[in-house]
């Protein structure tokens, strides 16, 4: 599930993706135990290092189940699973040194969330991203959400969430999603070796003193105005307004006029709300 090398300047951890679930616990145990081996092994960092989170490839003709329904009275567990792991992507993001995601082939959404989770991003040039949650009828989880808004904007998060994109490397780095593309892995090892001069502690766009969000704020005009077409925009799609289509338009828009963090909460409640509407 998760492997470790330490190098001079790297410590290099490589992830199964297919392993990565944030409703897994087995998953949440595993990410715990690197988490705490991390943080000891760099509470002394000096000015240069950084971790490396490589992301074995997904088998690209691996289906997704469909996400299982949800009782209400299974919701407020979930909601304690998804808070935990919140909990320990944040503590992710907030090593002293830089967490640096090497994508190198296919990953599926839950692998993605967690790269998002890192500092940087580089891909090579023949790696892909799944992002399918609507298409498999419940909202997404794991910070999926509230982190690819913070990144592209809502407008152009929904147009992802919603429509099941296979993003290739370049559309990737086109919507500012990763930060460069390599050619072979020896060119992607040079970016990551770049890396290491990156600043110290690292920060992540939304935990900047005054986060911006790229297109504008949700109350601005063009947002509100987008907003208020959204709903039939929704209804006018071939399966309808479905409700994980309904969920990420509403966690959206919430999560858009929040801090980060309670907008990680709101998606989990409505990935929970999406989830029991399965239900028979």
């Amino acid at each position: 599930m998760i492997s470790i090398v330490q190098q001079t300047q790297r410590i290099i951890v490589t992830l199964d993706t297919a392993s990565i679930h944030p409703l897994n616990s087995a998953w949440q145990q595993a990410l715990r135990a690197l988490l705490e081996q991390l943080e000891k092994q760099t509470e002394n960092a000096t000015q240069s290092g950084i971790v490396q989170l490589s992301f074995l490839p997904d088998a690209p003709e691996r289906r997704y189940p469909q996400a299982h329904a949800l009782s209400r009275d299974q919701a407020p567990a979930c909601m304690q699973q998804l808070a935990s792991y919140h909990a320990l992507l944040r503590r992710l993001e907030r090593l002293p040194v830089p967490a640096v995601a090497a994508i190198q082939g296919n990953i599926g959404e839950h692998g993605w969330a967690v790269a998002l989770a890192c500092h940087h991003r580089y891909s090579l040039a023949t790696a892909s991203i799944r992002l399918r949650p609507a298409l498999r009828n419940v909202a997404p989880c794991g910070g999926l959400l509230v982190r690819t808004a913070r990144l592209l904007g809502l407008q152009n998060t929904l147009a992802v969430l919603l429509d099941g994109f296979e993003l290739d490397s370049n559309k990737a780095l086109e919507l500012g999603l990763i930060q460069a593309i390599a050619a072979d892995a020896a060119q992607l090892d040079q970016l990551l070796q770049q890396s290491a001069s990156m600043p110290r502690p690292p920060r992540q766009p939304w935990d900047e003193k005054h986060p911006t969000l790229p297109g504008g704020a949700a109350d601005s005009p063009a947002n509100l105005a987008f907003l208020q077409l959204a709903p039939a925009r929704l209804r006018a799609r071939p399966e309808g307004a479905t409700a994980s289509a309904s969920a990420i338009l509403c966690a959206l828009a919430e999560g858009c006029l929040v801090d980060f963090d309670t907008a990680a909460l709101l998606e989990s409640r409505y990935f929970c709300q999406s989830a029991i509407a399965l239900a028979p």
